[in-house]
Order: C-alpha cells, then sequence, then structure tokens
C-alpha cells in the first residue's frame, strides 16, 4: 500500500510538471526520466482517475478531468509547503526553502546585503529565486509559488501584506562634460538650479538613456518630459535601466537611475558625474519599493528572519542622501 501511495505521488508529481511544459521530452529531460517512464506515470494516473487527463493531439493539452486534477495538485502541494513550514519549526530543523521573488536590480542589490547574515544562523536554508516583473510577481504570490517578493507596487489584498521598505528617489545622472558641451558657459547656472531638484525643461538639449514604458520607472520618466513640453532626445532606449552609470560616466548622454542601484554603483560614477534629484510638478519624484508576502500561510521562522533582514537593510537605506553636485 506504501509503495502504491510513492508511486501515486510520483506520478501527480510529473503530471503537474508536465502542465507547465506541455512537452513530453522537455518535462522527462528537467525530472531526469525517459519519455516512456514519464509517459507511464501519466498513464498509471489516468488508470486511477478512470478518464484522460491530457488530449494527446492535434497537441498536448488539459481534458476537463485533467484542469480540475491540476487544480486539485496546486492545493495539495500548497498544503505540503506549509506542513514542511511548520514541522521544520515544531522539529528546530532550521532548513526548508523560501521562494523570493524580485527584479534583477532589486535582488542584485538586497541579497548580498542581507544573505551573509541570514545564512549564518539559517545554513541549511536555500533560497528559490524567482527574476520577473512587478505583474508577474505577485500573480506567482497569489498562486502560491512565491513566498516573498519584492515590487514597486502595492496590492491591498485580503490576506496578503505589502509593507513600505523604500522611498526609492529618481535620479537624473548627467557628467560635467555633457553638460559643458551642450552649454557651455551656462554650466554653473544649470547646476546651481537643480540643486534641490531637476526639472527636465531645463535639460532638454542633452542626449538621453530612456527607459521605457510599460516599465514602471519609463513611465515616471515619460510623464516627467511631457510636463517639461518636448519629447527626449534620445541617444539610447531599453526596457531596463541596467547601464546608467557606465552611460552617465562616459559623458554619452544623461541617463535616470534610483536609489537602489546607486547604493551599490555610486562609487563606479566618473567623478565629474552629478546626481540630480528629479523633479516632477515641483515634488521629488519617487519609485517606492514594497515586500509584500501571503499572511494566511504559516510563516516559518527562517522566513520571519529573512523578512526581519530585508525590512532592517531598506530602513538604513532610506537614511542615504545621494544627491552629488560636482
Amino acid at each position: 500500500c506504501a509503495k502504491d501511495m510513492c508511486s501515486s505521488r510520483r506520478s501527480q508529481d510529473s503530471t503537474v510538471i508536465l502542465t507547465k511544459d506541455m512537452n513530453m521530452t522537455q518535462t522527462a529531460k528537467k525530472l531526469y526520466l525517459s519519455q516512456q517512464t514519464l509517459s507511464n506515470h501519466i498513464a498509471r494516473l489516468e488508470k486511477q482517475c478512470g478518464t484522460a487527463l491530457f488530449y494527446r493531439k492535434p497537441h498536448l493539452a488539459l481534458t476537463a478531468a485533467g484542469m480540475a486534477l491540476l487544480e486539485f495538485a496546486d492545493k495539495v502541494l500548497s498544503s505540503e509547503q506549509d506542513f514542511k513550514g511548520s514541522l521544520a519549526d515544531i522539529l528546530d530543523e532550521s532548513s526548508g526553502v523560501i521562494r523570493f521573488g524580485a527584479s534583477f536590480i532589486r535582488y542584485y542589490v538586497t541579497l548580498p546585503a542581507i544573505l551573509p547574515t541570514f545564512t549564518k544562523r539559517y545554513p541549511h536554508v536555500s533560497i528559490q529565486l524567482t527574476d520577473d516583473t512587478t505583474n508577474h510577481l505577485l500573480a506567482d504570490l497569489q498562486e502560491d509559488k512565491l513566498d516573498v517578493v519584492l515590487t514597486v507596487e502595492k496590492e491591498d489584498l485580503p490576506g496578503y501584506s505589502s509593507v513600505p521598505l523604500l522611498s526609492n528617489q529618481v535620479y537624473l545622472l548627467a557628467a560635467d562634460r555633457l553638460l559643458r558641451t551642450y552649454y557651455g558657459e551656462d554650466l554653473r547656472r544649470i547646476k546651481t538650479k537643480a540643486r534641490r531638484g531637476a526639472h527636465l525643461a531645463d535639460f532638454l538639449k542633452l542626449p538621453f538613456y530612456i527607459i521605457t514604458p510599460p516599465n514602471h520607472l519609463g513611465t515616471i520618466i515619460s510623464n516627467c518630459f511631457k510636463e517639461a513640453g518636448a519629447p527626449p532626445r534620445i541617444y539610447l532606449q531599453s526596457a531596463q535601466m541596467r547601464m546608467s552609470t557606465q552611460i552617465a560616466s562616459k559623458a554619452l548622454a544623461a541617463t535616470f537611475t534610483t536609489s537602489m542601484p546607486l547604493i551599490t554603483e555610486r562609487e563606479q560614477l566618473a567623478e565629474d558625474v552629478n546626481v540630480f534629484p528629479l523633479l516632477y510638478k515641483d515634488n521629488l519624484v519617487y519609485h517606492n519599493l514594497y515586500l509584500s508576502y501571503n499572511e494566511n500561510h504559516y510563516i516559518p521562522k527562517y522566513i520571519h528572519y529573512f523578512i526581519g533582514l530585508i525590512k532592517e537593510y531598506f530602513y538604513n537605506v532610506n537614511a542615504m542622501d545621494l544627491t552629488r553636485i560636482v
């Protein structure tokens, strides 16, 4: 009987993974199984259910019974995750997995700062990292595929906590070499005026490295250019801002960034790069950051500790003033 239960569970797990790929070859490789073994797992589960779970032609797709089983299996897997977390605390095993989601720049800054401390206390806890956009991460959180996510949108959903982490200020980066090329003797006046905040209307002669919508930061910058009354002179445009400090340091274009990457990249800026706070309607501009997790699930001690380290780290970051006028 125990052997049958284990076999049934393996068949169910294989089937759930297959529904994500809908590709027998790809799923078999992922599970280190032969296609025949994977096919046998599915056939065994279909025999137990008494009905087909997949349409085989014209392409692999779930039947109504298959969709019902998948929904049930997802609930079982979620409950199992809760049970494992609870059991680890009860037995004080201090081991488990944290399913953490964030975009590249957010985990690139956050994880190296907190992991040494976290790993010292919980050396047997592993991190499963998902790199994606805010919308996708929040969807995965609601589907119980992630435990903790960093996002730029606050979701007021029942049972979910969205904690403000960082007033992530937006900055305009412009090297003196670039400003001098386009503004000449007017350079000092431009810099003095922008010391407390930069209106893009004063910088429209410059070429810009633009972050494009629907990136949330790209939308913010687009609104600032609309307020300035003219479109930017585009030197380079991208959906990400990963090259902002490099482009600014080489005086190729004015660029945009936020507090988060500046924390680690400010030492890499060329000495003549100014870091101006960006203004929109005479107010400083922010691209705020939130930490979200499901309060309805049991949260193991190691996840509580992980969340606490993230909060502590960003509490210290919030106190930094990254403005630099050279």
